[in-house]
């Protein structure tokens, strides 16, 4: 059910002098407080992944960065998330998306043969606040990246390659909607992917709380996948 508030345009027209009577247009809101057709962004905690705090050209893979968690097989060694800050380094050829950092998938299953994958994904998420509420557009976007070949002296990992990406929008922890790999950013670069989902009146997860997964698929000859500016906007309809 629909309600209706009343917007005042202000200004009128000269009538023999005087004004005519403000016109009054009715805009829909919804029973959820927002007004239909305008995008509302949701909260997502540390949705650029700037905690913690990270000098230039340094990493931290010890934990999940603030406000997130693992998802699937992560040992904290060669299997870690956590966030990079790549400035000063030659690992991206442009300024990251967002601020300075980027949320960290690294995955190496075999150090001794880093061209070997084992194809068993894990990456990072997050539940939030908001719940899946009926006729609404859900949008999701985030960054992409794909490391560049870091020939410096104290690199030890062959970033080439791409070990590919999934990103889920979730509900209860069901998934809801995927961006399965369509992009493939080059090397050192960063590519916008964009996930919609749509609810009616029976969705089966109305009510339950909203979740993102961020994951590295480590399904192709490549060790990290970065993330980076995540957004996820809600439009009634």
């Amino acid at each position: 059910m629909r309600r209706f508030k009343l917007v005042i345009l202000l200004g009128c027209a000269s009538l023999l002098g005087g004004c005519s009577t403000p016109f009054v247009e009715p805009a829909a809101v919804t029973d959820a407080g927002t007004v239909a057709g305008v995008a509302m962004p949701l909260t997502v905690q540390n949705p650029s992944f700037e905690l913690p705090a990270t000098n230039p050209g340094t990493f931290i893979t010890s934990a999940p960065p603030s406000g997130w968690q693992a998802y699937g097989s992560i040992n904290n060694g060669y299997r870690a998330v956590g966030v990079l800050n790549p400035n000063t380094t030659t690992l991206y050829l442009d300024p990251v998306p967002h601020a300075s950092n980027v949320g960290v998938v690294f995955l190496l299953d075999n150090p001794m043969n880093q061209a070997f994958y084992a194809s068993t994904e894990a990456g990072l998420q997050q539940t939030l606040t908001d719940t899946l509420l009926p006729n609404s557009e859900y949008v999701l976007s985030v960054e992409v990246g794909n490391l560049n070949t870091d020939n410096g002296p104290n690199n030890q990992y062959a970033f080439g390659g791409f070990p590919n990406y999934r990103i889920d929008l979730l509900a209860g922890g069901q998934t809801l909607a995927s961006d399965t790999n369509t992009l493939r950013p080059g090397e050192g670069r960063f590519l916008l992917s964009t996930v919609k989902y749509v609810t009616g009146n029976q969705d089966a997860q109305l009510g339950q709380a909203l979740g993102i997964r961020l994951v590295n698929l480590n399904s192709s000859v490549g060790i990290e996948v970065n993330f980076d500016n995540v957004r996820l906007e809600r439009t009634a309809r």
